[in-house]
């Protein structure tokens, strides 16, 4: 692949390494010739992309995104909007063809302070081939992931990024005004008419007045009056903007900006698929947003692994949490093993990059370490389902606690990590169980009969036909014929768009208390 240099008309290969510049915070323009800097994370030596393909007779989806640290905020929200744009997808296939949706990303800025992202989408039932990306950014000193406009000052600033880009485009591409593509044109128009001043759209709060929408009018700029420190604000202005280029900027080694545009907008850069296009720093000195002085800072001089955001990281788990109150979302538990299929049953999960949850007996534990070993290295929750399957309600409160000690403690010793749900063996327990445990208990809202029928298709019509977002599936991986099952139901229920994981993700963060009993998630 080929793209414009930050040079016009020097054509250059794409890098995923950084081009660092000495200096802090204050931008060194003496820089003639820069690139834009973009890097995998691998290339830092100390954080890895987690990249995922399922492809099946309808469709093939695929993405992948920086492992950042466990339940990292913007692992989580990359991820979530990758599962909400791929359930899109999966809802609205074509009747014809071979629909394919690519999500890929790669990193802008990596420090302890900032971490930008590059987020790329390509789907083949678009008209257009060419992918749409768009940046966000992670604020450590806030724990906030804030789009792309949060890194100007306000929306005045913004429109001044734009006038700044125009002249770049006017002066090193000889683009008439009536060339200038989209809302470059558009803000370049509005200032040449108000001789620079730019006012917002009516003055109006697309929150509070219905009849603004999302966007502004035919012929009105999106211009508002947005706090764009407040995430919330900042993401309502990036929707009202995103038709800009600058919605995929990067800084430059020579700390200005770098604006990535359709190369069809831009003369002279011939077959290229992107054109960057270079703001030079002192063009945007007063513009940029603290949170853009740091982010520049972290492009520039960082090239660094976000140290206390990976240190416990473990495996193949990390970065995989979703927002379930977001993101089409189903938990699928088995019941009873370890066991002889369970192995054959991780085999298939994995093809669909599906997390499970699995409610183990400790004496198998016990008996098949390994087993639950990698059970819990492939990034599947594994809970506790007593020591061998006693009815708690017939037990005292100590026995219910020595059961449930004695089975912890077997499954912390093959995995490193003790449960934190469990399941009563037939759901059963009463306020005896309930105070005893000193877990949340999980049982189920989809039975699939699986432990009665024993018949595979009966198995797969009760999990699809009964299924729904936020649902809690039981399963019992010791029977075949659920094990045979499941590859029917996980492409099923793949191409209604829904996407596996873990009961502790299912549950938001502090929704499930100890000795309380749930059945699902499901949103009200």
């Amino acid at each position: 692949m080929s793209v414009i240099s930050l040079r016009r008309n020097v054509t250059v290969g794409v890098a995923l390494g950084m081009l660092l510049v000495p200096g802090c915070h204050a931008a060194d323009t003496s820089m003639p010739y820069a690139e834009a800097i973009q890097f995998a994370p691998e290339d830092l030596g100390g954080l890895n992309t987690r990249t995922v393909s399922v492809e099946s007779e309808d469709s093939t989806v695929s993405y992948s995104y920086p492992i950042l640290g466990e339940s990292h905020p913007l692992s989580a929200y990359v991820r979530t909007a990758m599962a909400e744009r791929q359930t899109a997808f999966l809802e609205n296939l074509p009747d014809r063809g071979d629909p394919e949706l690519v999500q890929t990303t790669s990193l802008l800025a990596a420090s302890d302070d900032v971490v930008g992202v590059r987020m790329s989408v390509t789907d083949s039932t678009k008209a257009s081939d060419r992918p749409g990306s768009s940046t966000l950014w992670y604020d450590a000193r806030t724990e906030q992931v804030m789009p792309w406009t949060s890194l100007f000052h306000d929306e005045q600033a913004l429109a001044q990024a734009h006038l700044a880009l125009a002249d770049v485009l006017r002066e090193d591409y000889d683009m008439a005004p009536e060339q200038l593509p989209g809302l470059v044109g558009e803000v370049s128009a509005k200032a040449e008419e108000s001789d620079g001043e730019l006012v917002p759209a009516a003055a109006s709060d697309p929150a509070t007045d219905p009849e603004e929408g999302e966007g502004a009018g035919e012929g009105e700029l999106p211009l508002g009056d947005a706090d764009l420190t407040d995430p919330e604000q900042a993401m309502e202005a990036a929707e009202r903007w995103s038709a800009s280029p600058l919605a995929d900027l990067a800084f430059s080694t020579a700390g200005g900006l770098a604006v990535r545009m359709d190369p069809a907008q831009i003369p002279g850069t011939g077959r290229a698929e992107e054109a960057l296009i270079p703001i030079e720093a002192e063009e945007t000195e007063e513009s940029l947003s603290e949170l853009g002085y740091r982010a520049r800072d972290a492009a520039v001089n960082g090239n660094s692994v976000p140290a206390e955001r990976v240190a416990e990281t473990t495996g193949d788990t990390e970065g995989r949490t979703l927002d379930c109150a977001e993101a089409k979302c189903v938990a699928l538990t088995f019941d009873d093993g370890p066991g002889e299929y369970t192995e054959e049953l991780l085999d298939t999960l994995a093809e669909y990059d599906a997390q499970a949850t699995f409610y183990v007996l400790g004496s198998l534990v016990e008996e098949f370490p390994e087993i639950a070993e990698r059970t819990a290295a492939e990034g599947h929750e594994v809970g506790s389902h007593t020591w061998k399957h006693d009815d708690l309600t017939s037990l005292s409160g100590d026995g219910v606690r020595e059961d449930m000690e004695r089975t912890s403690e077997a499954i912390e010793k093959a995995t490193g990590k003790a449960p934190r749900t469990m399941r009563p063996p037939y759901g059963s327990h009463n306020s005896t169980v309930s105070d005893a445990l000193g877990q949340p208990i999980i049982l189920w809202d989809v039975d699939t009969m699986d432990w009665q029928s024993r018949d595979t298709d009966a198995i797969i019509d009760h999990a699809v036909s009964e299924v729904d977002t936020g649902s809690v599936v039981l399963f019992h991986d010791i029977h075949k014929s659920t094990v045979d099952a499941i590859p029917d139901i996980l492409k099923e229920l793949h191409s209604q768009g829904y996407h596996f994981v873990s009961v502790e993700n299912l549950f938001a963060d502090g929704q499930l208390s100890e000795g309380e009993a749930y059945t699902d998630a499901r949103l009200e």
